[in-house]
């Protein structure tokens, strides 16, 4: 029997140039642009930390935001947007979850600490 995803991603918008990128980096374009789901939270955020999105998502300017939803309710859902230096969580549906609506994070951990809260707050509605 295979596991119900826990969460999904999908590229969702550009906000500003594409950075050139290597095969890599536009196979993992074409990836992103269609729904990818993952079983944990900490699956998802060893991806959000792996080298390969690195060099395909971060960069000095944010450039691009994916919509993250919760895999069995795709209303409930948040952005993410990564730079060089910072992950921003962006909670659309203000669930009041995040001060002000947004998570910043430095780190896997912090990244991992934001989306369980999130998390719980939106399995319980």
């Amino acid at each position: 029997m295979d596991a119900t995803p826990l969460i999904t991603m999908v590229k969702s918008r550009v906000l500003g140039e594409c950075p050139e990128l290597d095969d890599g980096g536009l196979h993992l374009d074409r990836t992103l642009g269609m729904l990818c789901s993952f079983l944990s939270v900490d699956d998802f955020v060893s991806f959000l930390t792996s080298p390969s999105f690195a060099r395909y998502a971060r960069s000095a300017e944010p450039w691009v935001v994916f919509e993250i939803g919760l895999y069995t309710d795709h209303t409930k859902t948040l952005e993410f947007i990564a730079s060089a230096d910072t992950n921003r969580f962006v909670d659309p549906g203000m669930t009041g979850v995040f001060a002000d609506h947004v998570a910043v994070c430095q780190t896997g951990d912090d990244m991992k600490q934001a989306l369980g809260l999130w998390l719980a707050h939106v399995t319980l509605q």
